[in-house]
């Protein structure tokens, strides 16, 4: 019987599966497998034909699983990681003649120091590597298992989940950033003048939960009156530099941006200050063919940085 299914089944169509009940969303789906949306969507009308279900239906503008698309979503997960390493090359992954996709989730400040060192690496030992950076949140292992590597703040990290593998990459300090311009602050700013001064914060999501903002920056708790919210640090630069504002960040990326920017750096008087920065993934993340090299030369370029 499983002869016959398999042959009236185009196994090319599960991978699509996989990512249309992750995401709900043809889209998405396209966009995660690298294929046309008409492509996708030819796709989830024959699997609807296989299943005799519609396993992914919209109500309005919010799309949810069917009761069989729910429950056929973990097995596929696990079948298809375990395709996965049965089909796997025996020969070790060589980046100068393999491609390679590489997909980072991590804030602006990050890419920003790390995909000039990557760069480099990739253009010396491996010209078929691409490396993708995005900013996206996910719900659990299953919303990561096809980003390679999340980086991230310890303290955050910590609430992944067991699952989660981690691989430390450097250490940061929080700093206050000030414009040359602004003599009220000498080299070490107290947290009671950062709290009566003007300042920018990086948001965390569109609300900026307390729970969630001292896991991204332990600094956040001097945050009590914000004058501005952005969702990245890069703008911050120009906002202090232009505004007469302060605003907290760690030491690496306001030592990019005094390069570019017309700001300085002021050592913030905190008894925790400290940002210990890591990288994540799932089993399944980690079980892609290029993982293992591609973890080195992440290591290998945050090696690069300094304070």
């Amino acid at each position: 019987m499983l002869a016959q299914r398999l042959r009236r089944t185009n196994l090319d169509l599960l991978p699509i599966l996989h990512e249309l009940l992750r995401t709900r969303s043809v889209t998405a789906t396209a966009r995660a497998l690298g294929i046309s949306q008409p492509a996708v969507s030819k796709g989830l009308r024959q699997l609807r034909q296989v299943f005799n279900d519609d396993l992914v239906v919209s109500l309005g503008r919010d799309p949810r699983l069917t009761e069989r698309g729910e429950a056929i979503a973990a097995p596929l997960a696990s079948s298809l990681a375990g395709l996965d390493g049965l089909l796997a090359p025996t020969t070790d992954f060589d980046p100068a003649v393999e491609p390679l996709h590489v997909m980072i989730n991590t804030a602006d400040y990050v890419s920003v120091l790390v995909a000039p060192e990557l760069m480099k690496l990739c253009a010396a030992e491996a010209p078929g590597t691409d490396v993708q950076f995005v900013e996206q949140t996910f719900q659990g292992s299953e919303g990561a298992d096809s980003i390679d590597f999340i980086i991230a703040p310890r303290r955050l990290g910590e609430t992944f989940g067991s699952r989660f593998e981690r691989m430390p990459l450097w250490r940061d300090e929080m700093v206050c950033l000030a414009s040359i311009h602004d003599h009220r602050f000498g080299d070490v700013i107290s947290p009671a003048e950062f709290k009566a001064a003007r300042h920018v914060i990086y948001q965390v999501g569109e609300i900026r939960r307390p729970d969630v903002a001292p896991l991204i920056q332990p600094t956040a708790v001097l945050e009590v009156a914000p004058v501005c919210e952005v969702p990245n640090f890069l703008v911050m630069g120009a906002i202090v530099e232009r505004a007469e504002c302060v605003a907290l960040m760690p030491r690496m990326v306001a030592l990019e941006l005094t390069r570019w920017r017309d700001v300085r750096i002021i050592a913030i008087d905190f008894p925790d200050r400290s940002l210990d920065i890591d990288a994540y993934w799932t089993p399944r993340a980690g079980a892609k063919r290029g993982h293992i090299w591609a973890r080195g030369l992440l290591a290998r370029a945050a090696a690069r940085l300094t304070v």
